[in-house]
């Protein structure tokens, strides 16, 4: 098993500063958000080398993203930019790229036209992730009203049907208040773990703050995961913080996930 943290707590940070937090931190690695400034703003493959001795996952593009939006241009450019964190994926010899599913334009319910966009999105992806032998991880999404595949009855079939992989969002799960039943059809699916709890303004926190989240923990414990376990913290949620504040909660908070996998 392997903890790692993802790059979005160190979003302001550079490359070279969120390679030096893993290892400052005891982490296994990095689960890479593209979408860092320091690297998207020129993609400049250089600033990743710092990388190459971490295990590293990769997150593709979210932000101003939406595979499934009304705007046929939108859809597009998502498609492209998912592609290109396959490709990078591949460049970086990580394993695991996790996908986003997107969500209906309007703040209402997803209707037929947003899931035949998603079946393209993952369509092209999915041929192109076994081109690059990669394996593409489809996270459950936030439980607003307009997300796709928030349920796990809503995942379950477009995993299955284009053979990727899931990762499985700690926190989404408990919102929906469906945790056990994403373990339950899901489990051999699971190549990544996200791990995080909630505040009252829905950000990401420290799990070591839940009540719940040990118990899934000792779930997943208990059904024998040896995946990837990815620490997904948002500094926001936690308060103002300065780096050396954020390698000691990263630090503590993956102390407190190992301890349920000894």
């Amino acid at each position: 098993m392997k903890i790692i943290f993802s790059s979005m707590f160190l979003y302001e940070y550079s490359t070279d500063m969120i390679s030096k937090a893993a290892e400052l931190a005891e982490l296994d690695g990095v689960e890479f958000w593209p979408e860092t400034p320091h690297f998207w703003i020129d993609r400049d493959e250089r600033k990743l080398e710092c990388l190459k001795d971490l295990y590293i996952a990769l997150h593709a593009p979210v932000l101003d993203l939406n595979p499934v939006s009304v705007n046929k241009k939108l859809c597009n450019l998502a498609i492209e930019e998912n592609l290109y964190s396959i490709s990078l994926a591949s460049k970086l010899k990580a394993e695991i790229v996790t996908i986003h599913a997107g969500k209906r334009s309007a703040r209402r319910p997803p209707v037929w036209a947003d899931y035949l966009s998603l079946h393209r999105f993952l369509r092209i992806l999915s041929k192109y992730s076994r081109i690059k032998n990669i394996k593409l991880s489809l996270e459950n999404s936030e439980p607003s009203v307009n997300s796709l595949c928030k349920e796990p009855d809503d995942v379950y079939p477009f995993i299955n049907s284009y053979n990727i992989f899931f990762t499985f969002d700690i926190k989404h799960a408990l919102l929906t208040r469906k945790v056990d039943r994403f373990i339950e059809i899901l489990f051999d699916k699971i190549v990544n773990v996200h791990v995080s709890y909630y505040d009252e303004r829905n950000h990401h926190i420290e799990p070591s703050k839940s009540k719940e989240v040990p118990k899934i923990l000792e779930t997943l414990s208990e059904y024998d995961y040896k995946g990837l376990i990815t620490l997904e913290l948002d500094d926001l949620g936690i308060g103002n913080l300065n780096y050396s504040k954020k390698i000691e909660i990263l630090k503590r908070e993956a102390k407190f996930v190992s301890s349920f996998f000894t």
